[in-house]
């Protein structure tokens, strides 16, 4: 796998967790510094960068909802 193979698979690996935790906001957190670091190294681009922080910052605010609803019902 080159550079870029890697930093996505890692990135996508950790996107995952958000759907299941209990916590999106630390997975969230993880997944931010990954895509960040990814980045920096040059390992994604800065157009894949902003893809993958709006799909991290949907995933929470799903996994919110869904918490929500569970504590209300």
């Amino acid at each position: 796998m080159n550079n870029h193979d890697t930093a996505v698979h890692m990135i996508e690996t950790e996107i995952a967790t958000i759907p299941t935790t209990e916590f999106p906001v630390m997975a969230g957190s993880v997944c931010r510094m990954a895509i960040f670091l990814a980045q920096r190294l040059d390992a994604i681009t800065a157009a894949e960068r902003d893809a993958y922080l709006k799909k991290v910052r949907g995933l929470e605010l799903t996994r919110f909802v869904e918490l929500l609803k569970g504590e209300a019902a």
